[in-house]
């Protein structure tokens, strides 16, 4: 009773130190000699130890066993500390574990900017997985396999704030009917922010208990050019980029990856959205498929980049099939990305989407769409109907696609022609070689043929 009073006592502020000091200790087991060494390099004398632990046994008996201090023990001794006044004690332990004076963690507790190139991306490895598997079943108190918004508030209350209120994390994974997040969902959120910002993903993993330094929670994936080359990827995560015009059905798309139901209200998306899941793999191993829905009048200012298209492990091009103005503007869409793709080198995987498969397709839909996949040297277009909830498997498609990287690649003509032309300068290079190779082959015969001669 004493303790509650105490904390209620408290400003806001003070309890979110003790809220930190609390998780961040988690993993130490003897809160009063292994603090007490760790925090003040010095350790407390047997009858010193007798006295604090009197102090909080006297007025909070759980707060004390035969090892030490109990958790509620520690914050009750730190209210003591804050209420009489002794305000350092209690910021020496939280700048030992890294706070600084707006209690985040301090720079040097925090990875360097993790420097790649372009087409790398950064994941989380097994061990970050593993500890975050297990904080979510911590949370988990039902065992209903999902934590509800309180829980996840909860979760980050020792952080400066709850990083998936706003976008690009908010309504980014699925949810249960409740709105709370499932084990995949959780996950899933903690690749996108990876992904996204590997810097953050690492400071916020810290505010809720990882133990590790970054090398052991994030790791670095080959670079995508060379995936092309060896014709196979080793990443746990792909990133498609979903294009297509307005009213296409981009949006329908994202929702029914994240299990939400089809409504034919959605308006056009006119910013940017993430939609993040877990997919099979084609060896059966779980993948994390990432969509990023880029809106039509995005896409030039997009493009304009050169390394535009290096984050991206594939395209999907989604057009609505019973409107021909539609498939148009997905086919220039389709040659544009095609065309920066081969002009900087960050090629990519692509496939063609036919969405409203309910509705009737245009006059001429399926010799249209044939034609230029066929040109185009791609998959002719999958048809997929979100509002008969019918995807034809896309979501796996996509990602076994991405598992290939060197295939579905879309050609333009430009690009035709200017391997072509390289192809056949290389010829005529190689051509010319053995030519100067027998010409001076013949001229040293010659030469030798000219010797003999004149000697004899």
């Amino acid at each position: 009773m004493y303790l509650c009073t105490l904390l209620i006592a408290l400003s806001s502020f003070f309890m979110q130190v003790l809220l930190i000091i609390s998780r961040v200790l988690v993993k130490v087991t003897m809160y009063s000699v292994c603090i007490q060494v760790k925090c003040f390099n010095a350790p407390l004398q047997p009858s010193e130890i007798i006295g604090v632990k009197r102090v909080v046994e006297e007025k909070l008996p759980e707060g004390v066993n035969v090892r030490g201090l109990t958790l509620r023990g520690f914050l009750f001794l730190h209210a003591l500390f804050i209420e009489k006044g002794r305000l350092e004690t209690t910021w020496t332990v939280l700048r030992k574990f890294g706070y600084n004076n707006e209690i985040r963690l301090d720079d040097e507790f925090l990875p360097p900017s993790f420097k790649r190139a372009p087409d790398q991306s950064v994941e989380l490895t097994n061990d970050a997985v593993e500890t975050l598997k297990g904080i979510f079943s911590m949370y988990d108190n039902d065992n209903d396999n999902a934590i509800r918004p309180t829980d996840v508030d909860d979760l980050f209350s020792t952080a400066p704030d709850c990083p998936w209120r706003e976008g690009p994390y908010k309504d980014a994974a699925p949810t249960t009917a409740l709105g709370g997040l499932t084990m995949d969902g959780f996950l899933s959120e903690w690749t996108l922010m990876t992904l996204l910002d590997p810097a953050k993903s690492v400071e916020y993993l810290k505010y809720i208990m990882y133990g590790g330094d970054a090398t052991s929670a994030l790791r670095l994936t080959r670079r995508r050019r060379t995936d092309r080359k060896k014709r196979q990827s080793e990443r746990n995560v792909y990133q498609c980029f979903v294009f297509g015009p307005r009213k296409a059905g981009k949006s329908a798309l994202l929702d029914a990856f994240l299990g939400r139901p089809f409504s034919d209200s959605n308006g056009s998306t006119t910013e940017e959205r993430y939609a993040v899941n877990v997919v099979k793999g084609s060896s059966g191993s779980k993948k994390f498929l990432v969509l990023r829905e880029i809106p039509e009048d995005r896409v030039k200012n997009m493009l304009s980049s050169k390394d535009s298209l290096a984050a991206c492990d594939i395209a999907i091009f989604v057009y609505d099939s019973s409107d021909e103005l539609s498939w148009k503007k997905t086919a220039e869409l389709l040659v544009e990305v095609a065309g920066h793709g081969e002009d900087t080198g960050y090629e990519v995987p692509s496939l063609i989407v036919a969405a409203k498969d309910d509705m009737d397709p245009y006059p001429m839909a399926i010799q249209d769409s044939t034609r230029v996949s066929q040109d185009m040297g791609i998959e002719a277009p999958v048809p997929i109907s979100a509002k008969l909830g019918d995807f034809n498997d896309i979501f796996r498609r996509i990602v076994s696609s991405a598992e290939r990287p060197h295939s579905s690649i879309p050609e333009t003509e430009v690009g035709r022609s200017r391997k072509q032309y390289h192809r056949l300068v290389k010829n005529s290079a190689l051509f010319v070689g053995v030519g100067a190779a027998v010409a001076i082959a013949g001229l040293a015969a010659y030469r030798i043929y000219a010797s003999r001669r004149n000697s004899n």
